[in-house]
């Protein structure tokens, strides 16, 4: 019985792609054509009768079979054939034990649990700093207003951009352009702690211009959300996963309030 593998130097586990390479190279060699030798043709046609089997899917099962010793033909259902070349199918009874690797999750995130507890204490003091300095009155600060310029996109006003004596820039409502004018003397109320302003009012009180774009204006949320997963991760005592999540939620959150705090 012939051993195709040998004809064509492959062993018998070689992917279909290593089959195909090792017949074009042996075809294009042993042509008679291309090869003037008088075993090149006797060669070549070898080569052809291998490939003919090996690159058949049930044909090269039953001739594993026949080359192992059984001479009885599959009649189990050759698998399809994968995209990927480098595929190989898992062996009868193969299963993924999830629960393993779930365990191993968890227990990395029990060793990692009591940092992001700190973390998730170090936001709750900085949210009860954040919540002393919106609830605490304001500073009132005097200045001159020596420019009023709109903001607009490509259809309208979308706001008013402030500049005062001191050289800040404020940025209002689209509807304080008409409040607010050159060289008016406004009160700039700002938060006691970390001095973020939250409204701008003329020096009489009846125009009070809040600032949207702010930590304490239409970005109070975050601040908010932060409150509840602090809270949540500093004391709640059950779930080691959903409290290391919650340790991971309070450092972003932090870092965007944070970057909330700067542009305000």
């Amino acid at each position: 019985m012939k051993n195709y593998y040998f004809i064509l130097g492959i062993h018998i586990y070689s992917r279909e792609a290593e089959i195909k390479r090792a017949y074009r190279k042996l075809a294009l060699q042993f042509h008679p054509d291309r090869n003037s030798s008088p075993d090149a043709a006797t060669i070549f046609r070898e080569v052809n009768e291998a490939y003919e089997i090996l690159s058949d899917p049930q044909a090269k099962v039953d001739y594993d079979r026949l080359l192992k010793g059984d001479n009885q033909p599959s009649t189990e259902p050759t698998p399809a054939h994968h995209r990927d070349t480098r595929y190989r199918p898992k062996p009868p009874g193969f299963v993924v034990n999830r629960s393993t690797k779930k365990k191993e999750l968890i227990n990395l995130m029990q060793g990692y649990l009591p940092h992001a507890m700190v973390l998730s204490r170090i936001a709750l003091c900085c949210v009860f700093i954040l919540m002393l300095d919106f609830l605490l009155p304001v500073n009132r600060r005097r200045e001159k207003v020596v420019g009023v310029y709109g903001i607009y996109n490509q259809y309208e006003q979308t706001g008013t951009q402030l500049q005062a004596s001191d050289g800040s820039i404020y940025k209002l409502g689209k509807n304080t352009s008409g409040r607010l004018r050159q060289d008016d003397v406004v009160v700039i109320c700002q938060s006691p702690l970390l001095a973020v302003a939250k409204r701008v009012e003329n020096e009489s009180g009846d125009a009070r211009n809040r600032i949207p774009v702010s930590i304490y204006g239409n970005f109070l949320f975050f601040p908010a959300i932060w409150l509840i997963t602090s809270a949540l991760g500093s004391f709640y005592k059950k779930g080691i996963e959903f409290r290391f999540n919650l340790g991971v939620v309070n450092l972003l959150l932090g870092i965007f309030n944070l970057i909330m705090l700067l542009i305000s």
